[in-house]
């Protein structure tokens, strides 16, 4: 069955989007609102003159006025039409000259908003990623809405002065007339609304057909799948989802090019309609002997103006009606909630720190079944915590919420017995030292990679060397030709370098122990690391987590019995908990897990045992 489900109705309404989009301006460029409302003034004018010109020039000749009179009215009439239409172009081009700076800082506003200030978490939400979709993808397209409005807007203010102008000067000849008029460009509104109306209502479905072919886009020219692409024969899969696309996009179009047709030849018959009615009604009105020759150029020209501004007023409304779509899902983007505080928060607490859950929920966008269910934790200050459970148990989620970058479902997290919206977000993130499983390489220097918190503080290069050394990665950094100064991504710089999986582990374990926060995050930090290097951390650990509050995920059961206490998710709640020790004696899940993977070392070529710290025991 096909899915007809449409995109939700936006929460504001077109009007006070326009409006918004009007202040938003306002606040950017005075000058550049004021342009636009004065545009009317001279265009209106010139109309009136240009229209108005014949009717008195044949009324001179008609009155066998002299050429010397003929020519003074000729010469006035093109000083005074110069004028107006310099005016005209110089309030015109006062706003063309500001056109792009608006959609630039709307742009760079979008960007820092989608990029670290609005909570992590919104990204991750199904609709913050559609409404940012449509809102970005109009911001890039080259007529951003949220500034090109104008044009629509200030073509509408003309053409409705000229409608009331025209209209007035033209009541005493014919009301019917002007109904007719009115009711024929009515009528082309809803011609010209047809493909607009049909484009908007079923846009959803094609835009998500044009996400997954961009997806796909991307997905071919990743050189790091192409070898999963020749080795498990994906390129049929590829060629037949991108047909797929192409053959749904290329039926869209179609449909949408026959609205548009059939809507032009409606319009087209309407035109002759509105037309002929003027030709008919002037010309009875002459043969009447009600108009001179003169009153019916004036008044056929007038006519036609009338009709052509209440069309393209039409239109200015359908043009202005899809851009206040369009600038909603600007204004829903602006507007979209945080939970987390980006104000003023309370003075950040020294290391180490208490970290407490109590009764946390946890719940992802769309999902239907909760990820971490009533989970109740006190990691104590200095305290060294391991996480362990099977894939899809909730570590990295329940950690992603100590961090600050998932806000609880239900249930509160507190540091130092406040909760964390209490602390200004940004401050709080300072306090975060963590390494995740999934690493993202930017084109950084190796120091400034390792020092992106704060690569300006005393002493910067001197402490991304020790933490270098920690992390077992200095002795690779110096064997390069530009030392820390070497960039990372060998395609982006001409020094660039591309590391292992390895080598990257431990570099972003350099930027994290660089960073120095009160609390260290470590989710599965060892994951690709060889066996040495391994090692050379358990035995570090307690160096590494002196004066800190740690949580430590690991799939590896052995390497988390250094740490002070130990818990087993299971199914999003806290199965077990306790030390190594206690934890096999209850002879529970972990103890059967652990015996799983020890069972398996034990099948292979024996190693030399090390000791692994007072705490740590042997493994």
């Amino acid at each position: 069955m096909k899915n007809k489900k449409a995109r939700k109705k936006q929460k504001y309404s077109k009007i006070s989007c326009l409006a918004w989009a009007v202040k938003k301006l306002w606040k950017l460029d005075h000058w550049f609102v004021f342009f636009i409302f004065a545009i009317p003034v001279p265009n209106t004018i010139l109309g009136l003159m240009q229209d108005y010109f014949p009717k008195a020039l044949i009324d001179q000749v008609g009155a066998g006025a002299p050429f010397r009179n003929l020519a003074l009215l000729i010469i006035g009439f093109t000083a005074v039409l110069i004028l107006f239409t310099m005016l005209d172009s110089f309030v015109f081009m006062k706003c063309e000259s500001r056109g792009y700076y608006p959609t630039l800082v709307y742009q760079s506003e979008m960007d820092d908003k989608d990029g670290y200030e609005t909570d992590f978490e919104n990204t991750l939400k199904q609709d913050y990623k559609e409404i940012f979709g449509y809102a970005n993808g109009d911001a890039t397209c080259g007529n951003c809405s949220l500034e090109f409005f104008w044009t629509d807007l200030s073509n509408l203010l003309v053409h409705g002065v000229c409608i009331l102008t025209y209209s007035s000067l033209l009541a005493f000849l014919n009301p019917i007339l002007l109904l007719i008029i009115a009711l024929t460009s009515l009528a082309s509104y809803f011609t010209g609304r047809w493909r607009p109306i049909y484009y908007e209502k079923n846009k959803h479905n094609w835009e998500k057909e044009i996400r997954r072919q961009n997806y796909l886009k991307t997905l071919s020219s990743n050189f790091s799948l192409a070898k999963d692409i020749r080795l498990y024969n994906l390129e049929s899969w590829l060629d037949e989802m991108f047909r797929s696309c192409q053959n749904f996009i290329l039926s869209w179009n179609k449909r949408c090019s026959l609205r548009e047709l059939w809507g032009t030849l409606l319009y087209w018959f309407l035109d002759f309609v509105q037309r002929g009615a003027a030709y008919f009604v002037l010309i009875g009105t002459l043969l009447a002997g009600m108009i001179t020759v003169g009153d019916f150029v004036f008044y056929f020209n007038l006519l036609l103006s009338l009709g052509y501004c209440f069309a393209e007023l039409i239109g200015d409304v359908a043009k202005l009606n899809t851009r206040g779509e369009k600038i909603a899902c600007y204004r829903e983007f602006y507007d979209y909630p945080d939970k987390f505080n980006h104000g003023k928060g309370c003075p950040l607490p020294e290391a180490p720190v208490s970290i407490e859950l109590r009764d946390v929920w946890y719940r992802y966008d769309g999902a239907e079944e909760d990820t971490l269910k009533g989970i109740s934790l006190t990691v104590n200050s200095g305290e060294n915590l391991a996480l362990v459970g099977r894939n899809g148990a909730g570590k990295t989620t329940l950690v992603k919420l100590i961090c600050g970058l998932l806000t609880p479902t239900r249930g509160e997290i507190l540091v130092n017995g406040r909760k964390i919206q209490e602390y200004n977000i940004e401050e709080y993130y300072s306090m975060i030292s963590a390494v995740f499983q999934d690493i993202q390489t930017v084109a950084f220097t190796l120091f400034e990679f390792v020092a992106s918190c704060d690569p300006e503080r005393p002493g910067a290069r001197e402490d991304a060397v020790r933490a270098m050394k920690f992390a077992g990665i200095y002795d690779k950094v110096q064997s390069l030709p530009g030392g820390m100064d070497t960039h990372l991504m060998k395609g982006i710089y001409d020094d660039g370098v591309d590391f292992s999986g390895g080598e990257m582990q431990k570099l972003v374990l350099a930027r994290a122990i660089y960073k120095d926060g009160a609390i260290l995050i470590l989710d599965e930090p060892t994951s690709a690391l060889d066996p040495i290097a391994e090692n050379r951390l358990y035995l570090q650990y307690r160096e590494l987590t002196a004066g800190k509050t740690s949580i430590y995920i690991s799939h590896r059961f052995a390497s988390t019995r250094f740490c002070d206490r130990i818990v087993l998710l299971e199914d999003g709640i806290i199965k077990e908990s306790g030390s190594h020790e206690s934890l096999m004696e209850q002879n529970g899940s972990y103890a059967y897990m652990f015996g799983v993977q020890s069972k398996y070392y034990r099948k292979q070529v024996q190693l030399p045992i090390v000791e692994c710290g007072a705490e740590g025991g042997n493994f």
